[in-house]
């Protein structure tokens, strides 16, 4: 029920702040609506790519390098700038952008936020080459 209430709480503050609101998505494509999980690290994707483009995925994405760079890829396709399915149906994704837009909204810098991630999702699996942000 936590777990429920925390991802509420984070949907609300996004809706509240940013271009990304529930009225307001960008233009998802169907797959984004795969599931409530989906739809969610989507919309905090879509209003924290800034970040995003600053933390690595942990989800094995890394083995193709030239597609996947940081998390925003996973969201975001690096050569067209159109969304990208692969996040759709990955729960690493979805969980570090879960974490990405509570963190964000709690007022964490960048790089507090990188080193959380990389602290929480470090045992999942190898992260993308992602610089260190500054």
């Amino acid at each position: 029920m936590g777990a429920v209430l925390a991802m509420l709480l984070i949907v609300f503050f996004i809706a509240g702040c940013g271009d990304s609101t529930a009225g307001n998505d960008p233009a998802f494509p169907e797959f984004v609506y795969r599931s409530e999980e989906s739809l969610n690290g989507y919309r905090i994707a879509a209003a924290n790519q800034s970040i995003l483009e600053r933390v690595p995925c942990y989800c094995g994405c890394k083995q193709d390098p030239e597609k996947y760079q940081n998390l925003k890829d996973c969201f975001y396709n690096r050569q067209t700038g159109d969304f990208d399915e692969h996040a759709a149906g990955c729960t690493t994704c979805l969980d570090e952008a879960m974490d990405i837009g509570q963190w964000q909204g709690e007022g964490l810098s960048v790089l507090a936020i990188r080193e959380r991630i990389d602290a929480k999702y470090s045992e999942r699996g190898e992260p993308t080459d992602t610089p260190m942000p500054e």
